[in-house]
């Protein structure tokens, strides 16, 4: 058993377990030395060195400001560590179904879900991605991430060999998204009022085009006949 897993399992509500897929992936980072401990912790990471270059597993992190001891919720969650460096972490979530899924709860309120199963959720930290959020996930990693990309590379090699499958250029998380429904209902949550389309705006359009849209239009014939004084003289007179 690997150390982080000795470290977790006191923590584990009932019905969840570390998937082996997962277990074997700390053993093989605890293996190439990449697990260290300082006076926060211990912390495994599946890159070589200190920097926080992506996800880092730890059994520090806890469901406090999200589900309290007691709380329905709590007994179905099971936080692995920091998703980002900014008190997101990636957890283990036992669904309606009660299979283990992969989510992450994110430091600003966003829950995101991640992975159906341990092999799909390696093959997404494999591709290196610095944070897992949704403006990340959808597209290749970004040219901040390229670090965080090199580093992983010899992680990446062993995912693809280990489970024989290959590690994709990016990542797509379903929509609507299961797990951020899943809080909604468990928080008695009101559901957010529909989006309301003004006049002969699209909601969708990108605010960008809207403007350069607008920009065009100043000083057409069009808009100089609305706002000119001497245009609309003109026009009463016929």
């Amino acid at each position: 058993m690997s150390h982080l897993s000795q470290l977790l399992t006191p923590k584990l509500p009932a019905g969840l377990a570390i998937p082996d897929p997962l277990e074997r992936a700390w053993l093989w980072m605890e293996a190439q030395g990449w697990g260290f401990e300082n006076r926060n912790g211990y912390f495994l990471t599946p890159y070589a060195g200190t920097a926080e270059l992506g996800t880092v597993f730890s059994p520090t992190e806890s469901l406090t400001g999200w589900f309290e001891p007691g709380e329905p919720g709590h007994d179905r969650l099971l936080p692995l560590g920091q998703s980002d460096g900014t008190g997101s972490f990636a957890a283990l979530w036992l669904d309606p179904s009660d299979t283990i899924r992969f989510v992450v709860l994110g430091s600003e309120g966003e829950r995101l879900y991640l992975a159906d199963d341990a092999v799909d959720f390696l093959r997404l930290l494999a591709i290196g991605y610095l944070e897992l959020n949704t403006y990340a996930l959808p597209e290749e990693p970004a040219e901040e991430d390229e670090e965080s990309v090199v580093a992983l590379a010899p992680f990446r090699a062993w995912v693809e060999a280990e489970f024989g499958v290959e590690v994709p250029p990016r990542w797509a998380v379903p929509e609507p998204d299961p797990f951020d429904a899943w809080v909604a209902e468990v928080k008695n949550e009101e559901p957010e009022p529909a989006r309301v389309a003004l006049p002969f705006v699209d909601p969708d359009a990108d605010a960008s085009d809207v403007i350069a849209a607008c920009s065009d239009l100043v000083g057409s014939p069009q808009i100089a006949a609305v706002v000119s004084p001497a245009a609309v003289d003109e026009q009463e007179r016929f």
